[in-house]
């Protein structure tokens, strides 16, 4: 689009704008954030996508797999200190990294800190 009068010209159908926002904050950068919007305020997100339900999918994760995943997450550095810098992206990753993971004893033989 070359401007947002070309832009307001597309007003007759719905459709969502993806915009990546300017790099003004930690969180953004870590997270490599991208905006969701839709071209007029009267447009809701979930009633556009709920009449085109090809563009998407849900992925149910079992909860008994919620450790494995994490695992996998953090091995990837997708942690909370990432994707939420400062002083409360650290705290939960502490937290969590110091915490007994579901099932298993946080101390004594054989205890696996989740993170």
């Amino acid at each position: 689009m070359p401007d947002l009068h070309a832009l307001a010209s597309l007003k007759a159908k719905p459709f969502v704008l993806f915009l990546e926002p300017p790099s003004l904050d930690a969180r953004i950068v870590h997270q490599y954030a991208l905006f969701a919007l839709m071209n007029t305020p009267e447009a809701a997100l979930h009633e556009w996508l709920a009449q085109r339900p090809e563009l998407y999918f849900r992925i149910r994760i079992p909860a008994r797999l919620k450790w494995e995943i994490r695992d996998k997450l953090d091995q990837a550095n997708i942690t909370e200190r990432v994707l939420m810098p400062g002083l409360g992206g650290l705290s939960r990753w502490l937290h969590r990294h110091y915490s007994a993971a579901q099932g298993r004893p946080a101390t004594a033989d054989g205890a696996d800190l989740p993170g």
